[in-house]
This record gives C-alpha cells, sequence and structure tokens, in this order.
C-alpha cells in the first residue's frame, strides 16, 4: 500500500517536473523575441496620416459625384431630366428604385409582373432566354449597356473606385502588418527607454494553427451560406436588424481600441499603462484609461451614425478599423498555416462566386454582399445613378483580411530571418506587398475586360504563395521559413506547456 502511494507520488512528481520544463520551455521562447526595428515607430506613424489622407480624399471625390435630383424626375446619362412617367425601358433599360414599378416590367398583354416571378421554360437557359423588356436580363439591354461600359471603361470616373480600391486595401494590409510587428517585438532597452512602463506588458496576438485553417472555409461556408438563406427568403427584419447591430458592435469595439493604440503608439508605447486608470472592468480584468473613454465615446457615436443613416463613408471607416484590429491581433503560427488557409479560401471563394448559381440559383457571394447592411466590405463610389442614389464598387473585407495574416507572418519573419542582423529591412514583406497590389491590379483589369464581378482570392492567393515562396528560394531561406513560428501570447505560459505536450504525444 505504501509502495503503491510512493509510486503514485514520483509519477505526479515527474509530472509536474514536465510541466515546470515546458512551462520554462515556453518563457524562453516569448523572451527570444527580438527587439523594435530602428524607425518602425515613425514609419507606423506616416502610414496612419498616410491612410487617414486617402480616406478623406476620396471621400471628398466620393462626394463630388453626388447631385440633387429633383423628386418625380429621372437623370439620364447625358444628364438632362426626365419625368418617371416617360421613362422608357426599351431606350433606359429597368424601371430605376425611384420608379413606381422598381422590380416589374409590363407585359405585352399591359400588365405588370415582378421580374422575380419569371420562368425559364425547360430545356433553355439564361444564354438563350428571351428575357422581356424592362427586365435587367433582356438581351437588347444588355448589350446596350455593354457597350456603354466599354465607350467609359478607361475614363478616370471608371476608374476611380478602382484606384480606391487599391489604395485603400494596400495601406491598410501595409500598415496593419508593420503595427503586429510593433506588438510582438520587444522595445530595445537602450533605445526606447521612454517604454519601460510597458516592457513588462504583453498585448495579446492569437496565432491559428493548421487546424483552424482547415476549418476556416468549412466554418466560412457554413455562414455565408446562412446569410444567404436569411437574405434570399426569410423576409424577418429582426433578424437582418440584429446580424447588422452585432457586426457593428464588433467594429466599434475594434475602432475604440485603434484609437487606443494610435496613442500609445505616439508615446512609444504598445499599451495604454502608462495613463492613470480610471477602473478594471470585472470579470475581464480590463485596466480602462481616460484614453479608452474618449476613445469608446467616438466609436459608439460613429456605430449610431452608422445603424441610423448606412452611410458609406463610416461604413469604409469602420471596416477599415476591422481590418487593422484582425492584423494586428490575429495571426498564423506558421508558414504552412498560412499557405492551408490560403488555399482552402481560395476554392471557397471560386466556388461560391463561379460555381453557387448553377447549385442555387443565384449567386450566393453577390446576394450576401449586396444584402448585408453591415461593415462587412469596403465600399467605393462609382457613379450616381438617375434617381439620385450612390453606386457603389465593393470589396470584402476578407479580401484584405485572409492575405494579411499570411503576410503579417512573413513581416514577423523579416525580424528573425537569418540575415536579419547582417541586412535589416523588410524584404519579405515588401515583395509579398507588390504581389499583392498587383493581384488586386489584375483582379480589377479582368473584371474590367469581362464585365463580371471576381472572387478577388482567386487571384490573390497565387501571387501571395509565389512571391513570399520565391523571395524564400532566392534568399535560401526556404527551411527556415517553414520553420519559423509565432507563439500565440493570448495563452498563458501553462496553456502554452500544454499545447507543447499535446502536441509531442
Amino acid at each position: 500500500m505504501a509502495g503503491g502511494d510512493a509510486g503514485a507520488s514520483t509519477t505526479l512528481s515527474k509530472e509536474e517536473a514536465a510541466a515546470e520544463a515546458a512551462r520554462i520551455e515556453a518563457r524562453k521562447r516569448m523572451e527570444k523575441r527580438p527587439v523594435r526595428p530602428t524607425g518602425l515607430r515613425s514609419e507606423l506613424l506616416r502610414l496612419h496620416f498616410a491612410l487617414i489622407a486617402i480616406v478623406a480624399l476620396f471621400v471628398a471625390l466620393g462626394l463630388s459625384l453626388t447631385h440633387p435630383v429633383p423628386e418625380g424626375k429621372y437623370e439620364t446619362a447625358d444628364g438632362s431630366l426626365i419625368d418617371l412617367d416617360a421613362f422608357d425601358p426599351v431606350e433606359l433599360g429597368p424601371f430605376p428604385r425611384c420608379h413606381p414599378h422598381h422590380g416589374e416590367h409590363r407585359t405585352v398583354d399591359n400588365k405588370w409582373v415582378k421580374n422575380s416571378d419569371v420562368a425559364i421554360p425547360e430545356g433553355q437557359d439564361e444564354d438563350t432566354f428571351d428575357f422581356p423588356v424592362g427586365h435587367p436580363k433582356n438581351k437588347a439591354w444588355r448589350a446596350k449597356r455593354d457597350a456603354l461600359d466599354n465607350e467609359s471603361k478607361l475614363s478616370f470616373s471608371s476608374l476611380q473606385p478602382s484606384l480606391h480600391l487599391l489604395a485603400l486595401s494596400v495601406v491598410v494590409v501595409y500598415l496593419g502588418c508593420k503595427h503586429s510587428v510593433w506588438l510582438y517585438v520587444k522595445p530595445d532597452p537602450a533605445r526606447d527607454a521612454e517604454d519601460d512602463i510597458e516592457e513588462e506588458e504583453d498585448i495579446g496576438q492569437s496565432s491559428l494553427q493548421d487546424g483552424d485553417a482547415y476549418m476556416f472555409p468549412i466554418l466560412g461556408s457554413a455562414v455565408l451560406f446562412g446569410l444567404f438563406l436569411v437574405y434570399k427568403y426569410l423576409d424577418s427584419e429582426w433578424i437582418k436588424f440584429l446580424f447588422s447591430s452585432y457586426v457593428v458592435l464588433m467594429c466599434t469595439n475594434g475602432l475604440g481600441i485603434n484609437i487606443g493604440q494610435l496613442v500609445a503608439l505616439l508615446y512609444n508605447s504598445r499599451g495604454l499603462g502608462r495613463f492613470r486608470t480610471l477602473f478594471v472592468v470585472p470579470w475581464l480584468e480590463v485596466k480602462v484609461t481616460w484614453i479608452d473613454v474618449v476613445a469608446y465615446l467616438i466609436s459608439c457615436a460613429l456605430g449610431v451614425c452608422y445603424i441610423q443613416t448606412r452611410n458609406w463613408i463610416v461604413n469604409n471607416i469602420m471596416g477599415l478599423s476591422f481590418c487593422l484590429l484582425g492584423l494586428k491581433h490575429v495571426g498564423i503560427a506558421t508558414y504552412k498555416t498560412g499557405l492551408i488557409m490560403l488555399c482552402g479560401l481560395f476554392v471557397y471563394d471560386v466556388f461560391w462566386v463561379f460555381g453557387s448559381t448553377s447549385v442555387f440559383g443565384s449567386n450566393v457571394m453577390v446576394t450576401v454582399a449586396t444584402g448585408v447592411q453591415a461593415p462587412i466590405k469596403l465600399m467605393f463610389p462609382r457613379s450616381q445613378d438617375g434617381c439620385g442614389n450612390m453606386e457603389f464598387s465593393m470589396l470584402g473585407l476578407g479580401d484584405i483580411v485572409v492575405p494579411g495574416v499570411t503576410i503579417s507572418l512573413l513581416a514577423k519573419f523579416d525580424t528573425e530571418r537569418p540575415d536579419a542582423k547582417k541586412s535589416a529591412g523588410w524584404t519579405y514583406l515588401n515583395w509579398t506587398m507588390l504581389s499583392y497590389a498587383l493581384s488586386l491590379i489584375t483582379t480589377v483589369a479582368v473584371m474590367l475586360i469581362w464585365n463580371h464581378a471576381q472572387p478577388a482570392l482567386l487571384y490573390i492567393v497565387p501571387y501571395i504563395i509565389a512571391s513570399s515562396f520565391l523571395t524564400a528560394a532566392v534568399k535560401r531561406q526556404v527551411g527556415a521559413l517553414m520553420n519559423f513560428k509565432v507563439e500565440d501570447t493570448m495563452l498563458s505560459l501553462d496553456e502554452l506547456a500544454e499545447s507543447d505536450k499535446a502536441k509531442s504525444d
């Protein structure tokens, strides 16, 4: 009996010793992080101001497109005004939103029929069926619309939303990746003495594992299809409102955090520890300073403004903030994880844009993107329609965040690659950012040529994978890149030790 107890005690002590060894190993890995690159703070400040300037510039350009259209009137493409009663669907296409018969067409026997009620006879498809005049898929109208689009395709007004898309996306990804490095690295004790208050504070950055990456396309498809069913078949404004409010709430929280981190950056810090704590949020143990209070007052005001107005400017501010928060605080553990996630979401994006129509009768991705009234996409003003409503091009936030988290890993690898001390700089980050910009240019070019919405990840993923791998191959660092690992600072040392033990088992 005594011998049994001694054996159990010995076994227990071995387990404790193994756990302590794992904790020590995890602590060592955390402490081995590189010091802050020289000039990173000034680069981040310049990028923040560049982003603000780009937003302000394109807001001004977008607002310049708007002008009032009198009630009961319709503005044609040449700028002339006609009465809505005189609207001719043969010349002008489907009835506009301000027309009493929007979404309908007149039959030969002078009856009004909903466009959605038009059924394609068995044995025919959309390409062979002759849709009636006033239907958006009428062949004559589509040919006329495409001809008009081709004439103005290269004008500044047509290219403006594409330039807007390119500038915002590239700057946000570049800024988010560099700020993630700012939160990842340690202050240099010799150079960043003013940051000693923050030196012991670790800012949480999660690292997705291989299993998370495999699940991304599955979970994403389930959420996307669920939203499609709600917006396509359920006429429940409450469900739509609750979902929109949930997204706005997340974006509001993200904006408050980002404002606080920008203030911290001005003080050469990662957090707001140098400011006096006003109170601590119960259960969450979150310290709140007066900077946090002001930041959340601003973000809440914008959130309420969006709920009430659905304004595209507020939408973009909140969407950009959400992207920045994701890039700064959500990452991937290894390059392999990034490859799994990119390839899985490549298939996801292509199927839901190109393949969903033949399976479900509607383009699921487009239906959700245009139906959800929430900051899940960036909106780029394209023109004003004849009723005076702004028309937009769109880019989903996933086309920024998904490639961005992989690029963020490469930015962190730049601070730890084998030749980092001899050749400081952002080699991997810069080359991959160039490929990301080229992938967006390719997406826009294909969209302009074919006049059809494109899944951006179809072009982004090959560019990102090819450029990052080729950079590693040229520098003979493929092995180092594949072995590079980013720890999850959202986990405690005990949790990291448990994770390591589970992997070894």
